[in-house]
């Protein structure tokens, strides 16, 4: 079973590599995007969250969630197809690429809740981790090899044949995924009614919590996220070899560090592993201030590993979060989660592609520093992103170590040549004696716990 789930992400991955990054922004100019549209079309798949809301109705409805998986999924993916015919003309209509694409990213999401929902009844939590941890491996070292060879095609065969051949892999992959999720068990979801639920997630105080910060963190990310490879091609003139050789680097880097998250998070929770990833990106925008022709072979490797460090953390325990902090797995809850999400990235995307096409002719600095009016924005997303730890820090889970508890304590350990004993010991021992001693501290403080379902 575990090993068709991972072999459905994997396939995924080649579909998915075309709707984000430097392939999307490549094919956002190719059919004539000007900042404002890619700006809003690349938040499209937070915005589209929105309509998760729906899904427990769906679900309700169709309790075969095995099915409206693919169903969703098919729905998605097929109208990338047409996109294959229309980059054969020299004419090309943006607006066709922003409707195909928002096509793809509604129905993604719902095929996204209809998953979540299902994987949280399949892999008991204490595995989820190391579950999770691995298959992301594996979706890295796809997106290792594919997101060169797609940047390879895009780069010697040129518009459109190398996006064509890029758009026609990533349906293969498509075929493949829908074939994988054939072979996963179904799970039958008893239901207490849509409205009931959705109910039922408002009142859980804890919970909304968590959905409040995904706002906030959708609201900074949508406002700047397009907007970095957007400077790399369009202000920059990066070549996509080069961007693609950096990204494999990315995928080298994250897939360690999905290992290691992984094992981590079941260790010291989920919530210690988002904090953690939280803070190592908030200071990633600010890097990109100096990012320019003179600076980016070296900053752009500089970006690969930190993001790739802090990323892992994110995209692993935002997906892993909700299932600990939800009290049931009811889609209703991840619908909210979601649906909040999708608001929130709709907001920053369209204050930041408003933003975007207001300082798109700003230029200033000397020709050794040149300073586009876009990395302005990089300088704001930073401090914006330090700003909804606060938020995060709020939301009780089950098992949480501090970052700054787990940094001391490591430290202190390592002072009193703890890590450095004969035997070897490795850094989960370290994490078992720093757990043991907050379990201690637990006792005597007597701390709110999340009431569990089962």
């Amino acid at each position: 079973m575990k090993f068709y789930l991972n072999l459905e992400g994997v396939a995924s991955t080649l579909y998915i590599l075309l709707t984000q990054g430097a392939i999307f922004t490549g094919l956002a100019l190719a059919f004539g995007l000007d900042e404002f549209l890619i700006g809003v079309t690349a938040s499209f798949p937070m915005i589209a969250q929105v309509f998760q809301i729906f899904s427990p109705v769906v679900v309700e409805k169709i309790p075969k969630r095995r099915t409206l998986v693919n169903l969703f999924n098919l729905l998605a993916r097929l109208p990338w197809a047409l996109l294959i015919v229309l980059l054969a003309f020299k004419e090309r209509n943006p607006l066709v690429f922003v409707f195909v694409f928002a096509v793809s990213q509604i129905f993604g999401t719902l095929a996204g809740n209809a998953w979540t929902s299902l994987v949280r009844d399949l892999i008991p939590e204490s595995e989820r981790g190391r579950f999770f941890g691995r298959r992301n491996v594996y979706i890295s070292f796809t997106s290792l090899v594919f997101f060169y060879v797609y940047s390879l095609l895009i780069d010697r065969l040129k518009d459109p044949l190398g996006y064509q051949l890029s758009i026609a892999i990533g349906m293969f992959g498509t075929l493949v995924s829908l074939w994988s999720m054939l072979k996963v068990p179904e799970v039958p979801l008893k239901s207490s009614g849509a409205r009931a639920e959705v109910s039922l997630v408002f009142q859980d105080k804890n919970f909304m919590k968590l959905c409040v910060f995904y706002f906030f963190w959708n609201v900074v990310i949508a406002f700047t996220s397009p907007f970095f490879t957007y400077h790399l091609l369009k202000n920059l003139q990066v070549p996509f070899s080069y961007i693609g050789l950096t990204g494999v680097l990315n995928s080298i880097v994250a897939m360690i560090f999905y290992f290691f998250w992984g094992r981590l998070s079941d260790k010291v929770g989920h919530k210690s592993i988002a904090v953690a990833g939280v803070f190592i990106v908030s200071f990633l925008p600010p890097m990109w201030f100096f990012m320019n022709t003179f600076t980016y072979r070296y900053l752009m490797l500089a970006d690969a590993v930190v993001s790739a460090i802090g990323w892992s953390a994110i995209n692993l325990s935002f997906l892993t979060l909700p299932m600990e902090v939800a009290q049931s797995s009811s889609s209703a809850y991840f619908a909210t989660y979601a649906a909040l999400g999708g608001v929130g990235g709709l907001i920053g995307a369209v204050a930041g592609g408003a933003t975007a096409k207001l300082l798109a002719g700003i230029q200033v600095g000397s020709s050794t520093f040149p300073i586009y009016g876009v990395q302005l924005m990089f300088l704001a997303s930073g401090i914006l992103r330090i700003f909804t730890l606060k938020l995060l820090t709020k939301v009780r889970a089950r098992r949480y170590v501090p970052l700054r508890t787990l940094i001391a304590s490591t430290l202190f350990l390592s002072r009193d040549n703890a890590l450095t004993r004969s035997n070897g010991s490795s850094v989960y021992d370290v994490l078992k004696v720093i757990r043991k001693k907050l379990e201690e501290r637990e006792e005597d403080e007597k701390p709110w716990r999340v009431k569990r379902w089962w």
